[in-house]
């Protein structure tokens, strides 16, 4: 092969690359956006946070991974399948806890994990939770 076989073959690999990175990218849930839906299944993990205390987050464990877009790029996280959902809003809290082993469809706010509290790549603060189909 010759080099400039070679340079072409390696510009075309990276114009692959760059545009399947850029349509994953595209795809990914929004950390600015209250409106965020993902579907999964719902289970409560054992956990610890940084002083060794027990914890019992609700994970919901996707099908299909997904992103996620933060403010500051440092934060944006790759491909996951769990995301840690919680609730501010105390009859939202209610309905996580009564849909635990269920398959599920949340709608909220994602962000990126950043304490010992956060216990999957991504978090959600959850406005909506119903069965799915």
């Amino acid at each position: 092969m010759s080099a400039a076989t070679s340079i072409l073959l390696a510009s075309c690999m990276i114009v692959l690359m760059t545009t399947a990175s850029g349509s994953a990218s595209a795809d990914c849930l929004k950390e600015t956006s209250r409106s965020e839906s993902v579907t999964g299944q719902l289970a409560v993990a054992t956990a610890t946070d940084a002083d060794g205390r027990p914890e019992r987050p609700y994970i919901l464990s996707l099908a299909e991974p997904v992103c996620l877009t933060a403010s500051e790029p440092d934060l944006n996280v790759p491909d996951t399948r769990q995301i840690h959902i919680y609730s501010s809003m105390p009859d939202v809290r209610a309905a996580i806890a009564r849909l635990v082993g269920r398959r599920v469809r949340v709608t909220g706010q994602p962000f990126s994990a950043h304490t010992a509290h956060h216990h999957a790549p991504i978090v959600m603060d959850v406005d909506r939770i119903e069965l799915a189909p």
